[in-house]
């Protein structure tokens, strides 16, 4: 009996993690699966949550100079929970997808920021969330989900909402005994929003919004003007960077490597998840891709940070990894392998620059960690941008019909196989490319 009391002591406490970096992924996997292109609010629901997932955080840069970080955790936990219990309650009434979707959707933005602020507190204070036997338990509480996202549709549909509301349960259990926090709601209603920052998560919200619904409800026009949307945002963005770039109060290399290790990310589970179901089929995305991510996730946190510590120069170290990564992910044949190797170092360097960015005393000990997630998001929307455009121009090039863009996961020709090689490609070069920049911008930033 202690035995077992161990067990689900352990299985509560991995909750956390496993929540923080599995919400990237998990609902953006089960939520395509609705997609029907002859019925149009099916896309409603991964439009919602990827919307809500990638722009929520410049909320949380208003929300987090009014509430603690431990009370915008068990925010994130409570709604997290109603959204994942509503996608749940969406196999019978589909329109509780849609509410579902949005809470998911900023639960996955709020999350993984507030947790990895929280657990930094705890460490200094001298109590660890998660050792390194937690890590491997983690596995072992993410089995039944991987199980859910490899079954039939109908049992995908009822297994995974059910293993992410019942980690809900687990996780606020979990956090709302950690000794070092106590839960303060009263000043969640005071000067909630920042100005700046609401601005920012109107835009983007807008833009991508407009992409990803015209997108996949078969709308050039939506299209089109989510694009222009973009570029105007991108302009302003870069008359903004100009006038403010004297007062950064981090390295301009720190920053370039946040924006791109964001891509990066984007690049993964995005186009990750399109490529598999190119090639492979939709079912196959849960083996092709999600194991690979989560066992490369935990290898990371387990030896990466050993393997950093090693190396002379940190830097060099991450951008080598991923240089490694892309160049593997050009080999069709290993997909898989090259998914896992630049995940672990894509989540490595996610890890050192949460550390870095936890470091810099000239930024509010409030606002580091999700400074370093605001950075991160733009630069996996910006991605999102550059990826849609390429396989528009490579569609167009091929003489394809763009409303082939709206149908990719279920085309399987040799046209579409060659458009997804020649956008993969694409990518990793410009990628390639940015990991250069980055390197030349911080050269010298290690040479003591």
């Amino acid at each position: 009996m202690e035995t077992i009391k161990n067990f689900f002591r352990r299985f509560t406490q991995t909750t956390p993690f496993v929540l923080a970096n599995t919400l990237v992924i998990v609902p953006y996997l089960l939520f395509i699966h609705l997609i029907h292109s002859s019925i149009a609010m099916t896309a409603m629901p991964f439009v919602l949550f990827y919307t809500f997932r990638v722009t929520g955080i410049f909320l949380i840069r208003g929300l987090h100079r009014s509430i603690d970080q431990y009370t915008l955790l068990m925010v994130a936990l409570l709604i997290g929970g109603f959204g994942a219990f509503l996608t749940l309650l969406g196999t019978i009434y589909f329109s509780s997808y849609l509410f579902g979707s949005i809470l998911l959707g900023l639960s996955a933005a709020w999350l993984p920021a507030a947790n990895t602020s929280v657990n930094f507190y705890e460490q200094t204070q001298g109590f660890r969330s998660m050792t390194s036997k937690g890590y491997l338990y983690a596995l072992v509480v993410l089995a039944p989900l991987g199980f859910g996202l490899t079954a039939s549709l109908p049992v995908q549909m009822v297994v995974v909402p059910s293993m992410i509301t019942l980690y809900y349960i687990c996780a606020y259990h979990t956090v709302k005994h950690y000794p070092h926090y106590e839960m303060d709601f009263k000043e969640l209603p005071k000067h909630v929003f920042s100005i700046p920052e609401l601005i920012w998560f109107v835009l983007f919200f807008s833009a991508l919004f407009l992409l990803r619904s015209g997108r996949l409800l078969f709308n050039e026009k939506l299209v089109d003007g989510s694009i222009i949307l973009f570029a105007s945002i991108f302009i302003l963005a870069i008359v903004v960077i100009h006038q403010v770039k004297d007062r950064w109060k981090l390295p301009l290399w720190q920053n370039a490597l946040t924006f791109l290790n964001g891509m990066i990310g984007n690049f993964i589970f995005l186009f990750g998840a399109f490529y598999i179901a190119v090639y492979k089929g939709s079912a196959a995305q849960g083996l092709y891709l999600f194991l690979p991510y989560v066992l490369a996730t935990i290898s990371a946190l387990l030896v990466a940070g050993k393997l950093r510590k090693k190396a002379k120069n940190p830097l060099i170290f991450q951008l080598f990894g991923l240089m490694i990564g892309l160049l593997l992910l050009s080999i069709r044949s290993i997909f898989p392998l090259a998914i896992f190797i630049l995940t672990f170092f894509q989540k490595s360097t996610s890890s050192w620059l949460n550390r870095l960015y936890y470091q810099t005393d000239s930024i509010p000990e409030q606002q580091r960690i999700t400074a370093k997630y605001s950075t991160s998001n733009k630069g996996s929307i910006t991605h999102q941008f550059i990826l849609m455009f390429l396989l528009g121009a490579t569609l167009w090039e091929k003489e394809l019909p763009i409303r082939d863009l709206f149908l990719l996961k279920n085309l399987h020709t040799q046209a579409i196989f060659g458009t997804m090689d020649l956008v993969k490609f694409a990518t990793i070069v410009l990628l390639l490319a940015g990991i250069y920049i980055v390197g030349r911008m911080g050269k010298d930033a290690f040479n003591h």
